[in-house]
């Protein structure tokens, strides 16, 4: 059970909508409800009775509301009293992340920490799980979001997230309107894996090995946008993270989930022989509480 978890229940909670939680959280639709549903699944109870689009809590969700809000404000006082005891003014923090994170999370993640810091500056620096675990071992920089868990003999690695992959086709594809579908019935489809998210790339391929069949890839391309271009023209399809997906109707694509489900897991790496500056402290909070939903 994670916090971000119960912040997502606390807010379903509270507006008894998934799809004013979605926006008001910031979290795509089916990645809130595949929350949910992990959750639900971890308390062995349902929490929501979902009946003609209306949902209300059960028993079991009223009882558990009370408990879910006690823990969030305990974990917001801890943060509080942390900033307070960190006392972090100025410094300069240099952060590593895959090219998907750079380009639709750290904006609004960097955003928020610098109405918190403002006199802290922060460098991005954008790269591959392996490069990036490679530079947080050698010092140049403070530490890194990634998909690996790296080295735990060199590196310290903190759980943030775990994120839904989604199945992205074209509208005028076969495929286009339906819930979700299983990876055999796309053996002979042409996949578009972008060259930026390598272990998600893997993660698929392997994935549809284990479904009994080679996944053709007639084209490859460097971006995740320039993968979701090419799948509006209809020259393939993708499985992308629920980050670079978003909320897409009307965007030239259509998305569906994995029958199964298929995710990846986001990780905070930093070095084990070397202590954070203040700066880089206050920074890795924040990336740990915003990605787990707990900060503004």
């Amino acid at each position: 059970m994670e916090l971000f978890q119960l912040k997502y229940f606390v807010n379903i909670a509270d507006t008894l909508s998934f799809t004013r939680s979605s926006e008001s959280l910031h979290v795509s639709q089916p990645a809130l409800t595949y929350q949910m549903q992990r959750l639900e699944r971890e308390l062995g109870t349902q929490l929501f009775d979902r009946e003609h689009r209306k949902i209300r809590l059960t028993p079991s969700g009223e009882v558990f509301l009370p408990l879910a809000q006690a823990v969030l404000f305990r974990a917001d006082e801890a943060v509080r009293v942390l900033k307070e005891h960190m006392g972090v003014e100025t410094g300069e923090v240099r952060m590593g992340c895959n090219p998907s994170v750079a380009t639709y999370v750290a904006p609004k993640l960097l955003a928020s920490f610098r109405a918190t810091f403002p006199r802290v500056t922060v460098e991005l620096v954008e790269g591959g799980d392996a490069d990036l675990a490679r530079m947080v071992l050698e010092g140049s920089i403070d530490f890194a979001v990634v998909t690996a868990s790296g080295s735990p003999t060199t590196l310290d690695t903190t759980f943030l997230t775990t994120e839904e992959l989604l199945l992205v086709v074209s509208p005028g594809h076969r495929l286009a309107g339906r819930r979700s579908v299983a990876l055999p019935e796309l053996s002979h489809e042409a996949f578009l894996f972008p060259s930026e998210s390598f272990n998600v790339t893997l993660q698929v391929m392997e994935a549809c090995r284990s479904a009994g069949f080679e996944p053709q890839v007639p084209y490859r391309t460097g971006s995740v946008e320039s993968v979701k271009n090419f799948v509006r023209q209809g020259l393939g399809i993708s499985v992308l993270p629920a980050m670079t997906v978003g909320e897409v109707s009307g965007g030239g694509l259509s998305v569906i989930k994995v029958a199964g489900g298929m995710s990846r897991d986001l990780n905070l790496i930093q070095a084990k022989d070397r202590s954070p500056t203040g700066a880089a402290r206050a920074l890795m909070l924040h990336v740990k509480m915003y990605l787990s939903g707990d900060a503004d």
